[in-house]
């Protein structure tokens, strides 16, 4: 295949992994209130300095630092729905890794451009969202690309810089980092000047100083400024409790990061940068060197911060490995090799999540496809609340604040949103000690003249009060689908009837994905209905996802219920996956001795002992097993070497005791 042919190929593999990962159903929790919020600016034609939108805020003071990313998605939700906020991502992302591209274009060849911009987008792929930070992103690869083509010195090109900045400024709180990449250029011109060699200080300082006035130019004046430095207040040890809580703001080099895909991808990016830089320290670019460094530091304080480093770390990489790049000769059977190579790994990788395993693996409420996720959010609830003419105000999980305000504001506001910025440390911790017990949680809600709960199924607060509430006889479970339970006091019910279960109860039934299921049962583990539980599981055993903890808990359940029979088939399943499960063969020696079949019953507790060999009441179990065996001698020497690991074992004396009468 002629080279052209090859390069235009590696570059639509690129294209298509890349749309693979982009295009997906709209599931992110934020997206609602941000599209509610836009549209009301629209409406309104006012940027809201005072907060309306949620109950547990109201009246507070609200900078809206993405008022502006926000008009722009009701813009685009007016033109296409739901489906506008993901092309517009797609679209803003798309230019972003386009400016990537670009940049290591200039200095090196097709193959390794595609290769270098392959790993900024599964480094990014996390971020892939419809969400503010995406200005962020476009703007640090735009910022980057014009400042290293040097395109600052004319007035127009000052003014295209200064438009940006003023939209940044507007869109997301990270817009500090503009003047940061353009301060690093004044510097290293500054040393220029000083060493009297050719430099651009005059319009590097010009334009530095009306970016910086720029960063006024915003509803909120120097109130901008502010918000940006509580952002990054927001991640590193210094953040506040209730934020390190959540994922995104998780340690970049925690369990939760490096158990993703976006982490490796990065690592390598991490790895080249400085061996890049190593290679290439006599001619390395001062103002460049200094922006890598500095969002490496940023993307080191949290995984979402991955981002800022990998869109600057792909032009460096390739500015400072193209000198070596192109002394490499290569003939032309092993070029087409490493191309052929590279385009089969992208069209792979996109199989990931084309095929869905991304998002299951991430355990993302979503598909590749357009439209809104059906499994994350109440859907059918927004219907409900309007045909019983339920009214009042919701305490609701701040997973659905924003779901709830894009459905009823201007009618009804959530209780919490996403805005947590709003809120303030002394709310959250009255919300922790209100969700310490279901007496404090009612003394508080009722300060809000509560009457109405929504609760995800997989929200923290739900373990307490969704079995709370359907035992207190003044509230009444109206609603529940597979992704959240909608409670009403009963004074305030409507026309709503509320839901009792009983032994007849059957689990919901419909053609959902394992995300649904999974989800649905929480709701009936929390509320301890075993019988429906267990249905629920089994379905979910069909998906073939997380089959072990499925199977366990089957098991499990099936014991408490007494249902042994059951409880042996689904552990037997589990052996054939783990054959080491230390609660399946225990419990297995359990049910081998209460049916009085104790060579079986040793056997599987033996290897019980085996699997973990320092648990004592495994080895104390199987004491038991010894002596209903008829091998006390046996039974007699464990629990000496049980008593002799821990002295004050009672069950293991008592028992020796009654052996040695």
């Amino acid at each position: 295949m002629h080279s052209i042919l090859l390069n235009r190929f590696l570059t639509t593999c690129l294209i298509w992994v890349v749309a693979s990962f982009l295009v997906h159903e709209l599931c992110s929790l934020d997206i609602w209130w941000q599209l509610a919020i836009g549209e009301d600016i629209l409406q309104q034609l006012r940027i809201p300095e005072i907060n309306i939108y949620s109950a547990g805020a109201l009246g507070q003071p609200y900078h809206d630092s993405h008022w502006l990313f926000q008009v722009l998605l009701a813009i685009s939700h007016r033109l296409a729905g739901l489906n506008g906020p993901i092309l517009g991502m797609v679209a803003i992302w798309g230019l972003t890794l386009f400016l990537v591209y670009k940049e290591s274009r200039t200095v090196i060849g097709t193959t390794s451009t595609v290769l270098i911009t392959f790993l900024v987008a599964g480094a990014s792929a996390e971020r892939f969202l419809p969400r503010p930070e995406i200005i962020s992103f476009l703007m640090i690869a735009l910022f980057y690309s014009r400042l290293r083509q040097q395109k600052y010195n004319t007035p127009v090109e000052m003014l295209l810089l200064i438009s940006l900045q003023i939209i940044w400024v507007n869109s997301h709180g990270l817009f500090v980092i503009g003047p940061f990449m353009v301060g690093c250029y004044w510097l290293m011109h500054a040393i220029k000047f000083m060493r009297k060699e050719d430099n651009s200080l005059r319009p590097l300082s010009t334009l530095l100083a009306l970016l910086v006035a720029s960063l006024l130019v915003s509803p909120y004046g120097t109130g901008a400024l502010e918000y940006s430095y509580l952002l990054f207040q927001e991640v590193g040890q210094a953040a506040p409790d209730h934020m390190k809580g959540v994922n995104e703001l998780s340690p970049t080099f925690g369990a939760a990061a490096m158990g993703a895909s976006a982490f490796w991808f990065f690592m390598v990016l991490m790895v080249l940068a400085p061996l890049s830089a190593a290679l290439n320290y006599r001619r390395l670019n001062l103002a460049n060197l200094l922006i890598v460094s500095a969002l490496c530091l940023a993307a080191l304080t949290g995984r979402r911060n991955i981002v800022l480093f990998a869109l600057v770390a792909a032009p460096f990489i390739t500015e400072n490995l193209a000198p070596y790049l192109s002394r490499l000769a290569i003939n032309t059977k092993a070029q087409k090799g490493w191309q052929a190579f590279i385009a089969g790994g992208m069209l792979l990788w996109s199989g990931y999540p084309l095929s869905g395993a991304y998002y299951l693996h991430m355990e993302i409420p979503a598909r590749a496809r357009l439209g809104v996720t059906p499994d994350f959010f109440p859907h059918g609830l927004v219907g409900f609340i309007k045909e019983h003419d339920i009214k009042g105000q919701v305490y609701n999980s701040n997973r659905l604040g924003g779901f709830y305000l894009y459905h009823f504001f201007p009618d009804r506001i959530p209780f919490i949103d996403g805005r947590w910025e709003i809120y303030g440390e002394p709310f959250f911790k009255a919300k922790k000690q209100a969700l310490q017990n279901y007496s404090n949680w009612k003394q508080w809600a009722a300060q809000y003249r509560v009457t109405n709960v929504l609760l995800h199924h997989t929200s923290p607060e739900s373990q307490l009060l969704v079995p709370a509430l359907y035992k207190d006889p003044q509230w009444s479970l109206v609603y529940y689908d597979f992704a959240a339970a909608f409670f009403v006091r009963n004074d305030s019910l409507g026309s709503a009837q509320p839901i009792v279960f009983s032994p007849s109860s059957r689990i919901l039934s419909a053609d959902v994905r394992p995300d649904g299921r999974l989800m649905l049962s929480i709701f009936y583990r929390n509320l301890g209905l075993k019988p429906l539980l267990l249905e629920n599981l089994n379905q979910s055993l069909g998906f073939g996802l997380h089959k072990e903890k499925i199977l366990l808990e089957m098991a499990k359940t099936n014991m408490d219920l007494g249902r042994f029979p059951d409880a042996d088939n689904s552990y037997q399943q589990l052996l054939k996956l783990i054959p080491h499960q230390t609660d399946a063969l225990s419990d297995l020696a359990f049910i081998r001795y209460q049916q009085h079949n104790y060579a079986q019953a040793l056997d599987y507790s033996t290897r019980a002992m085996a699997a973990e060999p320092d648990n004592l009441d495994i080895r104390f179990n199987h004491t038991l097993i010894l002596v209903a065996a008829g091998q006390q001698e046996e039974a007699a020497s464990l629990l000496g070497d049980i008593l002799a690991i821990q002295p004050d074992y009672w069950k293991a004396k008592q028992l020796l005791q009654e052996i040695r009468k």
